[in-house]
Protein backbone atom coordinates (compact mmCIF):
# COMPACT_ATOMS: atom_id res chain seq x y z
CA UNK A 1 0.00 0.00 0.00
CA UNK A 2 3.05 2.54 0.64
CA UNK A 3 4.57 1.64 -2.13
CA UNK A 4 1.10 2.91 -4.31
CA UNK A 5 0.63 5.72 -2.01
CA UNK A 6 4.08 7.07 -2.65
CA UNK A 7 3.84 6.07 -6.64
CA UNK A 8 0.89 7.89 -6.42
CA UNK A 9 2.26 11.31 -5.19
CA UNK A 10 5.52 11.01 -7.27
CA UNK A 11 3.06 10.56 -10.53
CA UNK A 12 0.29 13.28 -9.96
CA UNK A 13 2.47 15.99 -9.58
CA UNK A 14 4.16 15.96 -12.83
CA UNK A 15 0.44 15.18 -14.25
CA UNK A 16 -0.91 18.31 -12.74
CA UNK A 17 1.71 20.47 -13.99
CA UNK A 18 0.99 19.21 -17.42
CA UNK A 19 -3.24 19.78 -16.75
CA UNK A 20 -2.30 22.94 -15.36
CA UNK A 21 -0.33 24.11 -18.61
CA UNK A 22 -2.68 23.25 -20.98
CA UNK A 23 -5.30 24.79 -18.77
CA UNK A 24 -3.48 27.88 -18.19
CA UNK A 25 -3.78 27.39 -14.34
CA UNK A 26 -1.23 29.46 -11.98
CA UNK A 27 1.63 27.37 -10.57
CA UNK A 28 0.94 28.20 -7.24
CA UNK A 29 -2.84 26.82 -7.55
CA UNK A 30 -0.92 23.37 -9.03
CA UNK A 31 1.36 23.30 -6.12
CA UNK A 32 -1.68 23.88 -3.75
CA UNK A 33 -3.75 21.19 -5.63
CA UNK A 34 -0.64 18.93 -5.09
CA UNK A 35 -0.32 19.62 -1.82
CA UNK A 36 -4.01 18.70 -0.98
CA UNK A 37 -3.71 15.78 -2.80
CA UNK A 38 -0.39 14.39 -0.61
CA UNK A 39 -2.61 15.17 2.44
CA UNK A 40 -5.90 13.03 1.70
CA UNK A 41 -3.23 10.32 0.91
CA UNK A 42 -1.14 10.87 3.81
CA UNK A 43 -4.35 11.14 6.05
CA UNK A 44 -6.13 7.82 4.41
CA UNK A 45 -2.51 5.65 5.65
CA UNK A 46 -4.21 6.25 9.37
CA UNK A 47 -1.30 5.32 10.66
CA UNK A 48 -0.60 6.77 13.81
CA UNK A 49 2.92 7.40 15.58
CA UNK A 50 4.81 8.54 18.91
CA UNK A 51 4.81 12.06 19.63
CA UNK A 52 8.82 11.95 19.90
CA UNK A 53 8.69 10.50 16.37
CA UNK A 54 6.96 13.76 14.41
CA UNK A 55 8.62 16.57 13.45
CA UNK A 56 7.08 19.70 12.95
CA UNK A 57 9.30 21.59 9.96
CA UNK A 58 9.25 25.32 9.56
CA UNK A 59 10.98 28.17 7.31
CA UNK A 60 12.57 30.48 9.65
CA UNK A 61 11.00 33.17 8.38
CA UNK A 62 7.79 32.67 10.80
CA UNK A 63 10.01 34.55 13.19
CA UNK A 64 9.79 37.89 13.62
CA UNK A 65 12.40 39.55 11.44
CA UNK A 66 13.43 41.99 14.18
CA UNK A 67 14.18 39.15 16.62
CA UNK A 68 17.38 39.16 18.20
CA UNK A 69 16.97 35.39 19.59
CA UNK A 70 17.45 33.47 16.52
CA UNK A 71 15.62 29.63 16.67
CA UNK A 72 17.19 28.42 13.86
CA UNK A 73 19.60 26.12 16.19
CA UNK A 74 17.18 25.37 18.93
CA UNK A 75 13.91 26.69 19.15
CA UNK A 76 13.82 26.93 22.83
CA UNK A 77 16.36 30.23 22.39
CA UNK A 78 12.46 31.66 21.90
CA UNK A 79 11.47 34.00 24.77
CA UNK A 80 7.58 33.64 23.89
CA UNK A 81 7.18 37.74 23.72
CA UNK A 82 4.49 36.82 20.96
CA UNK A 83 5.22 39.30 17.83
CA UNK A 84 5.47 35.55 15.92
CA UNK A 85 4.14 32.24 16.06
CA UNK A 86 7.44 30.62 17.12
CA UNK A 87 6.24 30.66 20.73
CA UNK A 88 3.17 29.00 19.39
CA UNK A 89 5.20 26.37 17.72
CA UNK A 90 7.33 25.36 21.55
CA UNK A 91 3.82 25.45 23.08
CA UNK A 92 2.72 22.53 21.20
CA UNK A 93 5.95 21.12 21.57
CA UNK A 94 5.92 20.83 25.17
CA UNK A 95 2.00 20.17 25.32
CA UNK A 96 2.59 17.13 22.67
CA UNK A 97 5.95 16.43 22.88
CA UNK A 98 6.87 16.45 19.47
CA UNK A 99 9.99 18.03 17.83
CA UNK A 100 10.10 21.05 16.17
CA UNK A 101 12.74 22.16 13.42
CA UNK A 102 13.25 25.70 12.06
CA UNK A 103 15.14 25.82 8.79
CA UNK A 104 16.72 28.41 6.68
CA UNK A 105 16.19 26.60 3.08
CA UNK A 106 16.02 22.99 1.63
CA UNK A 107 19.30 21.60 2.84
CA UNK A 108 19.11 23.04 6.36
CA UNK A 109 15.40 21.14 6.12
CA UNK A 110 16.69 18.39 4.52
CA UNK A 111 19.91 17.83 7.17
CA UNK A 112 17.35 18.38 10.03
CA UNK A 113 14.99 15.43 8.68
CA UNK A 114 18.34 13.09 8.35
CA UNK A 115 19.44 14.30 11.84
CA UNK A 116 16.20 13.98 13.97
CA UNK A 117 15.20 10.82 11.73
CA UNK A 118 11.15 11.46 12.00
CA UNK A 119 8.61 8.30 10.82
CA UNK A 120 6.09 11.25 10.16
CA UNK A 121 6.46 15.27 9.10
CA UNK A 122 4.19 18.39 9.19
CA UNK A 123 5.84 20.47 6.94
CA UNK A 124 4.84 24.17 6.67
CA UNK A 125 6.33 26.09 3.74
CA UNK A 126 5.04 28.35 0.55
CA UNK A 127 3.64 26.44 -2.24
CA UNK A 128 6.84 26.07 -4.20
CA UNK A 129 9.09 24.55 -1.03
CA UNK A 130 6.41 22.78 0.48
CA UNK A 131 5.77 20.89 -3.01
CA UNK A 132 9.72 20.19 -3.42
CA UNK A 133 9.90 19.19 0.51
CA UNK A 134 7.30 16.70 -0.16
CA UNK A 135 8.96 14.96 -3.74
CA UNK A 136 12.47 15.26 -1.85
CA UNK A 137 11.23 13.15 1.41
CA UNK A 138 10.54 10.08 -0.39
CA UNK A 139 9.79 7.32 2.60
CA UNK A 140 8.16 9.61 4.96
CA UNK A 141 4.95 10.92 5.36
CA UNK A 142 4.74 14.57 5.07
CA UNK A 143 1.42 16.39 5.82
CA UNK A 144 2.13 20.03 4.20
CA UNK A 145 0.33 23.07 5.98
CA UNK A 146 1.00 26.31 3.08
CA UNK A 147 2.47 29.20 5.20
CA UNK A 148 0.50 32.80 4.71
CA UNK A 149 2.81 35.67 3.62
CA UNK A 150 0.70 38.92 4.54
CA UNK A 151 4.27 40.89 4.28
CA UNK A 152 5.00 38.99 1.13
CA UNK A 153 7.54 35.90 0.62
CA UNK A 154 10.30 35.03 3.32
CA UNK A 155 9.26 37.43 5.82
CA UNK A 156 7.19 37.65 8.89
CA UNK A 157 4.72 34.60 7.24
CA UNK A 158 2.32 33.16 9.75
CA UNK A 159 1.00 29.75 9.94
CA UNK A 160 -2.76 28.31 10.83
CA UNK A 161 -1.51 27.11 14.15
CA UNK A 162 -5.01 25.52 14.62
CA UNK A 163 -4.39 23.31 11.26
CA UNK A 164 -0.58 21.91 12.90
CA UNK A 165 -2.36 21.09 16.38
CA UNK A 166 -4.66 19.04 14.33
CA UNK A 167 -2.56 17.46 11.99
CA UNK A 168 -0.52 16.10 15.45
CA UNK A 169 -3.94 15.06 16.73
CA UNK A 170 -4.58 13.13 13.47
CA UNK A 171 -0.54 11.84 13.33
CA UNK A 172 -0.82 10.63 17.04
CA UNK A 173 -4.56 9.97 17.86
CA UNK A 174 -4.23 12.94 20.13
CA UNK A 175 -0.58 12.98 22.16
Amino acid sequence: MNKILLTLIDVSYPVLQILGGILGIEKDKIQQSFTNINNFLVNSRHEKYMPEDLLILTPHCIQFNECKFKVTNDIDNCRRCGRCQVSDLVKLKEKYGVKVAIATGGTLARKAVKDIKPKAIIAIACERDLTSGILDVKKIPVYGIINMRPNGPCFNTKVNIDEVEKAIINFTNGG
